[in-house]
């Protein structure tokens, strides 16, 4: 399923370059008549929905070009049980993504679909379950409080809307799917143990990125 992913990932993000590259190269409007927009160097931007699920979610965008650009993101939680499995879990990630934009207003301006790759740091505390035989064929159930840290390497794509007020307030809206590895589903070390990483959920495996950013434009 990730292999096929990745391939669906990889042919969506050459398809956008193919088309940026033509699109590129056509003439400007020059009729003066048309307000040109001021040039943006970089955007910063805050999710003012991630406070909720006690987050901080921080963006730096960077336009490549008229019709690209760049994405850098980091994010820190600090142990939500509200939506995790974990009792207490603390994670950082960072996500460079990269956005081809699709609207006839320059970029960063207008619809966009992008392509990320993450990396991401968690720490837990949860009660561990297992279950062994002992020699006599009785099973036993057995659980520990324990403390445990992943690290997971994830992929995605997004589809996001992103509106600059008077050149200086950006709205970004965006969506989108993620897969981070770490889905464990069996530990080769303890075969009764069969979902060790499930304290990490939902942020292993598939996972549904969204977020509404705001921020000033530079």
């Amino acid at each position: 399923l990730l292999i096929n992913f990745m391939r669906h990932l990889f042919a969506i993000l050459a398809i956008s370059l193919a088309c940026g590259a033509s699109w590129a190269q056509q003439p400007t409007n020059n009729n003066p008549a048309i307000k040109e927009k001021k040039p943006i160097s970089y955007l910063l931007k805050m999710d003012v929905m991630s406070p909720i699920f006690r987050t901080a979610n921080l963006s730096f965008e960077k336009p490549l070009s008229n019709i690209s650009s760049l994405n850098l993101g980091i994010l820190y939680q600090d142990q939500s049980s509200a939506v995790a499995n974990a009792a207490y879990l603390s994670r950082f990630a960072a996500t460079a993504e990269y956005k081809y934009y699709m609207s006839k207003t320059d970029a960063p301006r207008g619809f966009y679909v992008g392509s990320f790759v993450r990396y991401q740091w968690m720490k837990s505390e949860d009660w561990l379950w297992n279950g062994i035989y002992d020699q006599w064929g009785n099973y036993i159930s057995t659980y520990a409080y324990q403390a445990r840290e992943l690290s997971t390497i994830g992929v995605g794509m997004s589809v996001g809307y992103q509106h600059i007020f008077k050149d200086k307030i950006a709205v970004d809206v965006y969506l989108g799917p993620v897969y981070n590895s770490g889905d464990k589903r069996i530990d080769p070390s303890s075969p009764y143990n069969d979902r060790p990483n499930e304290v990490f959920k939902p942020y292993v495996g598939y996972f549904l990125r969204s977020g509404f950013s705001v921020g000033l434009v530079f």
